[in-house]
């Protein structure tokens, strides 16, 4: 019950505080408060946001300062809780949390919060406000770790993390492969049990696991330029195509970043039963062909393109177009190409096309030049509707870099990378993706310590959702990296003279 509180000046004189009359409060446990007309800082940030029913307990930080803390959950159905500590550290009860967000999905989750000032004036701050989503997220997401430090790349791994607890399990490190580069993991449909990774350097190939075993190919041909690149699965298990490149990258001396970028790039397509590894002079030009993505249906595979390498265009200057060619894996048969956007309608590069599972949307990164935008502050997500072509931009991108992106199952989430916390980490981010393509605001992969990200300083790389744990047996995986590659067999059906793959690796190893 609101309690109104006033104030004697003088005798017979009666003022009633505004502030007063709608900021002093008794709540049991607390006694009276002073209500105040902001959100409470927090880290990570949490308010306004639609969250998985499905998704670990979303603990934090309260920044504002006081000598104690207290936090109430309400829930749409009756559901609440209470915490009070000295702490301003606020985890919740895993189990707690859960049956709270079963109870309520669909609805919306209220958190007040209360902080104890020197004074010893108990504060209320406005509410904050979680919707729970009817959708569940994929139970798992892996990525990659690496430093941020570029000379200390040769500690890293691939890892899983179980997005409905706290519980994070290596897949691959590379101490166990000599200290090579592991990168480039990708599944197909969010299917733990197909994946491919490729290795670096020593014990250098491309492992693959298809559910019923785990070999390791060379995918380096005569009349390919490169061994395979950026992996993308079709639909139907069976295929995989990748960008062969011939990559180069330097750094800057004042801005301390890097870049990557492409001398020449083409796209294959590999015959996992079949062991070979086919292409077409439409999608193996002199022009650099890269970053392959499959439609839903199997029947169209996107890339990014850009012109061919030469002397006028400076690295700044580079853009790629977003475009598609058909193709028939059953009959190997490819259509023309046709692009889809050009680079030149926004004068930015379109980058890293990802498509939702119903076939209604294509997110992409645009950025002021390049393909590689990891590392390029001025990437952003941008959304294209399939269906009416429009494009429109992520609502919630930062003056960070946004990048790498990839989507749950369902469709309804979409995970990617972001520096927006500090400027130098990629940290996974989590963003509703409702079926009218509006997008939420996105939050943090939360952790059981809520200070983690304020220490942790490595890069979360390529996070892709998947549905359940990566079982594969490590003993094969390392079996198998440390064995000996499979060479794959380049399709007798192309004519390797329209091709451009020979004719680009001798000009770039002369040059």
């Amino acid at each position: 019950m609101r309690k109104y509180c006033t104030l004697w000046l003088a005798p017979g004189i009666l003022i009633l505080s505004a502030t007063l009359l709608c900021s002093c409060n008794r709540n049991s446990g607390i006694g009276e408060y002073k209500e105040i007309d902001q959100y409470p800082v927090i880290s990570p940030e949490y308010n306004e946001i639609v969250i998985p029913p499905n998704i670990a307990p979303l603990n934090f930080v309260i920044l504002e300062a006081g000598k104690k803390y207290s936090v109430r959950v309400r829930a749409g159905n009756g559901t609440a809780f209470s915490m009070e500590s000295g702490s301003p550290v606020i985890r919740y009860r895993i189990k707690k949390w859960k049956r709270m967000l079963s109870d309520n999905k669909g609805g919306k989750i209220v958190i007040d919060v209360y902080v104890k000032d020197a004074a010893g004036q108990w504060l209320k701050f406005k509410p904050l406000t979680l919707k729970v989503a009817e959708e569940e997220i994929d139970n798992y997401l892996t990525y990659r770790l690496i430093n941020v430090g570029y000379v200390l790349w040769r500690k890293m791994g691939t890892y899983q993390r179980n997005l409905t607890s706290f519980d994070e399990d290596p897949i691959m490190l590379n101490r166990n492969t000599r200290g090579n580069c592991i990168n480039c993991h990708t599944y197909c449909k969010n299917d733990p049990d197909k994946m491919v990774f490729h290795m670096r350097e020593k014990m250098g190939g491309t492992i693959i696991s298809t559910g019923d075993s785990v070999f390791k190919i060379n995918s380096k041909t005569p009349y390919t330029m490169s061994p395979a690149v950026y992996p993308s699965w079709h639909p139907d298990g069976q295929h995989i195509a990748f960008s062969v490149d011939i990559t180069r990258q330097w750094f800057h001396g004042v801005e301390k970043r890097n870049e990557v970028f492409d001398q020449a790039s083409d796209l294959v397509v590999y015959d996992i039963k079949n062991n070979v590894l086919t292409t077409s002079p439409l999608v193996s030009t002199k022009s650099r062909e890269t970053l392959p993505c499959w439609s839903p249906d199997g029947k169209y595979l996107y890339y990014c393109t850009a012109p061919e390498s030469n002397d006028t265009i400076e690295y700044d200057e580079l853009r790629y177009d977003l475009v598609r060619i058909p193709y028939n894996t059953g009959t190997n048969e490819w259509g023309q190409a046709d692009t889809v956007l050009r680079s030149s309608r926004f004068g930015k590069s379109i980058t890293f096309p990802k498509i939702s599972p119903d076939g209604k949307y294509l997110i992409f990164c645009l950025a002021s030049h390049g393909y590689f935008t990891v590392y390029n502050k001025t990437s952003e997500l941008y959304v294209l509707n399939l269906e009416t072509m429009a494009v429109y931009p992520f609502p919630y991108n930062s003056n960070e870099v946004d990048s790498y992106h990839s989507w749950s199952a369902n469709g309804r989430w979409f995970v990617f990378t972001s520096k927006r916390i500090d400027g130098l980490c990629a940290r996974p981010f989590i963003a509703f993706f409702g079926e009218n393509g509006e997008a939420s605001r996105p939050f943090v992969m939360p952790q059981k310590d809520p200070r983690f990200y304020d220490s942790f300083l490595n890069n979360y790389n390529v996070p892709e959702l998947v549905t359940g744990s990566v079982i594969t047996n490590r003993n094969k995986l390392l079996k198998a990296a440390s064995g000996e590659s499979r060479p794959v067999k380049f399709d007798e059906t192309v004519d390797v003279d329209a091709l451009s793959g020979a004719t680009h690796f001798e000009q770039v190893q002369l040059h």
